[in-house]
């Protein structure tokens, strides 16, 4: 029962380990990485292959959230969401708010045995519902096979930008979920994944568009695969996806297919300081639920109102520079963009907008743009002080038929809003 229970609370350490060769002892927004474990740390006296028989740790990676809302609306969320922005709102209010309730507890364990290593990693934080605690990740490895919620290998795991915000941008793929992967190096720094995750499909369902459409239980999984090559600059990583999103048409159970693809990538620019370029690509249909910023917002597909649906074509990217001026003082420069188009929907009322307006045979578009500058200081190692601009943009265009309650249509309609914030806070890992 100690061996189990060892081998669960043993999660980290190989996730972080892959990144600390590239960039160690640094903080990549919600991953840590280890130049060495910390000092609560427990190695057993007994050894197998030449290794202490288990190996555990404790982290806890305290994190001050602070931020100062400008304007844009977005003072009731903790993060920088930039697609919880009311286009159609006026509320430009000034907020000033601190919390620690990304604060996270991490715990490690490494089971040496005959077969070989067992890798376990448990993880959670205070950003539940009404701040309860909330598991984040809780996986384990084991020579070629990795299972248990995770970053979705979809993503890229191995890059984050080094942002103060919670979410960063908005196009970045970093969903979690329970998941079975497995993984085979064909040749030296050459790795190929491929796996299932949970489907989880986010559909709209509104009645205002078609009462008879839902969503239904799925059978399919999402099928993952995904190659990575590691060189001497940093890694280039390739993935892609298909999904079945399964709903309910009346009486009927349908599917329509969903699928997509990344690009991203890691390259060191100095020899001697840490600075690096990192990026990412995203596109396909129905996948928005792997994005950041638009997990929970029903975006991977839509009733067309002709008792169908059919999964939006989602695309975005993003890219990061990190700078070191000093060795305790670096820059971060970020941009990103996404955008959504929804099928032709025979008839809705556009959400938010004055006067009402009725759409018939029409089309949304959603436009998003993001921004964010830093500057942070680490007067010791572990301990990171940071101050950014954030800067973010939606678009919303409805383009079709579109009739006003008041009278009067017009063929197009199109509303935008920008947000603006300062985020600064601290992080420090014991």
């Amino acid at each position: 029962m100690k061996s189990i229970l060892v081998a669960i609370l043993y999660l980290p350490l190989c996730a972080f380990q892959m990144a600390s060769a590239q960039t160690s002892g640094k903080t990549f927004g919600n991953d840590v990485e280890f130049a060495v474990p910390p000092n609560l740390r427990l190695l057993s006296k007994d050894s197998v292959n030449g290794k202490p028989a288990f190996d555990f740790f404790v982290l806890v990676k305290a994190k001050l959230n602070g931020l100062y809302d400008i304007s844009g609306g977005l003072q009731e969320y903790e993060t920088f969401n930039v697609g919880q922005i009311d286009v159609w709102g006026s509320d430009n209010s000034n907020r000033f708010w601190m919390d620690m309730h990304q604060t996270q507890l991490r715990l490690r364990g490494q089971r040496e045995t005959e077969m070989g290593t067992f890798i376990g990693y448990l993880e959670g934080d205070f950003w539940g519902g009404n701040k309860h605690f909330r598991l984040r990740h809780a996986w384990v490895d084991f020579k070629f096979i990795h299972f248990g919620q995770d970053w979705s290998f979809f993503g890229d795991k191995d890059i984050w930008p080094n942002v103060l915000d919670w979410d960063g941008p908005p196009s970045g793929v970093w969903r979690r979920a329970p998941e079975l992967k497995f993984y085979f190096d064909l040749m030296p720094k050459s790795r190929l994944e491929f796996g299932v995750g949970t489907p989880g499909p986010e559909i709209v369902a509104s009645g205002d568009i078609d009462n008879t459409v839902s969503s239904a239980s799925q059978r399919i999984p999402d099928v993952i695969a995904a190659w990575k090559q590691t060189t001497d600059f940093g890694h280039l990583r390739a993935t892609a996806i298909y999904r079945s999103l399964r709903y309910t048409a009346g009486l009927d159970q349908r599917a329509v297919p969903a699928y997509g693809a990344t690009v991203s990538g890691l390259v060191k620019t100095s020899p001697t300081l840490p600075n690096t370029l990192q990026f990412q690509l995203v596109g396909g249909t129905g996948i928005a639920t792997y994005l950041a910023s638009f997990g929970g917002y029903n975006f991977d597909a839509a009733p067309n109102g002709k008792g169908e649906i059919e999964a939006i074509p989602t695309f975005g990217g993003w890219a990061a520079y990190e700078h070191y001026i000093t060795k305790q003082w670096h820059v971060n420069l970020i941009g990103g963009f996404s955008y959504f188009r929804s099928p032709e929907i025979a008839s809705y009322t556009i959400p938010g907008a004055v006067p009402p307006y009725v759409a018939t045979d029409s089309k949304v578009s959603l436009d998003m743009l993001y921004g964010l500058v830093n500057i942070m200081f680490d007067p010791v190692p572990n301990l990171i002080f940071g101050i950014e601009y954030n800067y973010g943009y939606k678009k919303a265009d409805h383009e079709g038929s579109l009739t006003s309650t008041g009278g009067g249509t017009v063929e197009e309609i199109t509303q935008s809003r920008p947000a603006h914030r300062i985020s600064f806070g601290m992080f420090f890992d014991f």
